[in-house]
């Protein structure tokens, strides 16, 4: 989800002074990967535009980015594919503008396969689509099919024939999920939905793993990571939840353990999901005062974190999920604001959704 910055440390962070002092002081010891860890490549896709989720592919990276004029009534999208087979160089190969915008920059670009699977939406139902298109040619992605989808679809997974959308409908309504059968792209029809149990849910992200839909949100009375049952698509359902601080936002899936980013309380907390229908907390790193953490991506036994506020990585050794503990902070251009992350080897990759969303390359050299 958008953060806001506080304006005195959004300036300060401009200027870099207190970024820098801030990567330096109270971090605890740092990690060889903190300390040898470094951005080695960026682009940005267009200067005018932010950017609001991406995935990673092979030798490319889908990148889906909007204006910001949510609300006026001038709202545009587009979504980005970046060759990145030399990571030093990242380049733009093609822009595409879709059909309908981003509501409040939430949405969702899956890449599998040749296609390209994105949800946008205007309000207006009919109008809220889960889009697909063919990349086989990067320069040139080809628009295949779509399926309208329940209003604001805020957060998107696709595994094998299956796409799974979590839309928020309202305030005052439950908000869903819908499951889509992409097996045949022309013609992607909705199979299977359940309510998420909570009214007004605004969804930080999803991730299925298997059987399982896991899912990061909150309402404006309460937070919580649920988990769905989606092994009968036809008939997906709540399967169980657990309440947590305020403003949950990237997750991440590994193994038994779910990591959770909290917003508001600068934390990164793991949970057991050996048990999916019974969730429990083990384990919690702080971080820095001012990270204000967005994403989290887990490789091996180290977890990457998205620190909004001053730009940064944090690297946190999760090799003991009951006691992670904080190494270091990769720095980022000091106007970046990272919102999500990947990892893919010895690199991760940020997207900022600031005007001008920067697409970041980090080399952990481990």
């Amino acid at each position: 989800m958008r953060a806001t910055i506080p304006p005195a440390l959004l300036t300060a962070c401009k200027v870099g002074s207190l970024c820098g002092a801030l990567l330096l002081a109270g971090c605890g010891a740092s990690s060889s990967t903190a300390n040898t860890a470094s951005v080695i490549g960026s682009v940005v896709p267009n200067p005018s535009y932010e950017l609001d989720a991406f995935d990673i592919q092979g030798n490319y990276a889908y990148i889906l980015g909007d204006n910001g004029n949510q609300g006026s009534g001038s709202s545009a999208a587009q979504f980005y594919v970046v060759d990145i087979t030399h990571p030093a160089s990242p380049t733009v190969v093609s822009t595409t503008s879709i059909t309908g915008f981003i509501n409040y920059g939430q949405s969702g670009i899956r890449a599998q396969g040749q296609y390209v699977y994105l949800v946008s939406s205007t309000g207006t139902p009919g109008t809220n689509l889960l889009q697909i298109y063919n990349v086989s040619n990067p320069s040139a992605p080809a628009f295949v099919g779509s399926v309208p989808v329940p209003l604001y679809g805020f957060g998107l997974w696709v595994s094998g024939q299956y796409a799974y959308v979590i839309s928020y409908v309202g305030v005052n309504s439950l908000s869903t999920l819908v499951v889509v059968d992409v097996s045949n792209p022309a013609s992607p029809a909705i199979v299977g939905s359940t309510n998420t149990g909570t009214a007004g849910l605004n969804v930080a992200d999803i991730k299925v793993v298997g059987n399982y839909a896991y899912v990061a949100g909150q309402s404006d009375g309460q937070s919580e990571i649920l988990v769905f049952d989606v092994s009968n698509p036809a008939s997906p359902y709540l399967l169980s939840g657990l309440p947590v601080a305020h403003s949950p936002q990237g997750l991440d899936i590994q193994g038994n353990y779910w990591y959770q980013t909290l917003y508001d309380q600068n934390l990164l907390n793991i949970y057991n999901i050996s048990n999916p229908s019974s969730l429990s907390q083990v384990g919690t790193a702080s971080l820095n005062g001012t990270c204000k953490p967005q994403d989290v991506t887990v490789e091996g036994t180290t977890a990457y974190v998205a620190c909004y506020v001053n730009s940064s990585v944090a690297v946190v050794d999760v090799s003991k999920p009951t006691s992670p503990s904080v190494e270091g902070y990769i720095s980022l251009p000091a106007t970046s604001y990272p919102i999500f992350l990947k990892s893919e080897g010895i690199y991760i990759y940020s997207i900022s959704n600031t005007p001008g969303g920067m697409f970041s390359v980090i080399d952990t050299g481990s």
